[in-house]
């Protein structure tokens, strides 16, 4: 399924629902919808405990299965046995049975195997139609919630090139090639039921914002910094053309660099005082 944010004409950002919902288009079934991100995550507990019901339906046949144990065929003749006695011919036939005992017993295990064999394919029948639809359920609860991440992943973090100014007025890229490039960077975590996103630097760290000292950094100035420390942005950003202006922009992105290239140098607590002190400037 290709899924696409539907724009609005002038391309000035994407278009929404009358709920708030950003509209998603439907490349293959050529339709549009509403995508609710934070709806479509809340559902993943209730698909979790429906896949465990099934386990405990599997496990409820497992047990019923065991609980046949061996069925001792002596027991079934002592209680036909205390028939004996009640009438002549019935007393004869008694006789004659015990005499054959041995017989038997073999015939009637074999009748009570037969039953037993007969009770446990049933059951087993139903467990194997139980695996197979519940395998068949995992797969496509699986397929579901990662083409759900996929589409929560699309909305927060995709979206976030699309709208980014700094990448249409300050960048030669198109929003599309510059996820592709720098989109890898970004995580999503559940804190406490809210979907955040967060940024991992060039040195595997979070990135904190020099907007807001001690907090991570949106993703809006998370993908700023991250082009800022590329090591060709010189060739994706656009520049000024000629004289005294370029030369200006040169020396201050390489006094942005020195800056960063302080920031990295120092420990977490030294590396937050250093911003705290520059926002204070």
């Amino acid at each position: 399924m290709a899924l696409a944010y539907k724009l609005l004409e002038d391309g000035s950002g994407v278009a929404v629902d009358e709920n708030g919902h950003p509209i998603v288009i439907d490349d293959a079934e050529e339709k549009e919808f509403g995508l609710d991100a934070i709806h479509l995550y809340s559902k993943i507990p209730s698909l979790q405990a429906e896949a465990k019901k099934y386990r405990e339906e599997r496990d409820k046949y497992k047990t019923k299965v065991e609980a046949l144990g061996d069925l001792d065929p002596n027991e079934l003749i002592e209680k036909l046995k205390e028939f004996e006695g009640i009438d002549p011919k019935a007393a004869k036939e008694a006789l004659a049975t015990v005499a054959n005992l041995d017989q038997l017993d073999k015939e009637k295990n074999i009748e009570i195997e037969k039953v037993k064999a007969g009770v446990a394919e049933s059951y087993n029948s139903k467990i194997r139609d139980l695996d197979a639809a519940h395998a068949k359920r995992v797969q496509a609860l699986e397929e579901s919630l990662a083409s759900k991440d996929a589409a929560i992943r699309h909305l927060l973090i995709r979206g976030a090139f699309d709208r980014s100014e700094f990448i249409r007025d300050q960048t030669v890229l198109p929003p599309e090639i510059a996820y592709n490039t720098f989109g890898k960077h970004f995580k999503i975590e559940d804190d406490n039921g809210e979907l955040k996103v967060y940024a991992i630097g060039y040195d595997g760290e979070k990135l904190f914002s020099l907007a807001k000292p001690g907090e991570y950094a949106p993703p809006d100035e998370a993908i700023e910094l991250l082009i800022n420390q590329y090591p060709q942005k010189d060739s994706i950003l656009r520049t000024n053309a000629g004289g005294s202006n370029a030369a200006g922009n040169t020396a201050a992105g390489a006094g942005e660099r020195a800056k960063l290239a302080a920031l990295k140098a120092m420990n977490p607590v030294e590396r937050l005082n250093a911003i705290r002190r520059q926002a204070a400037r």
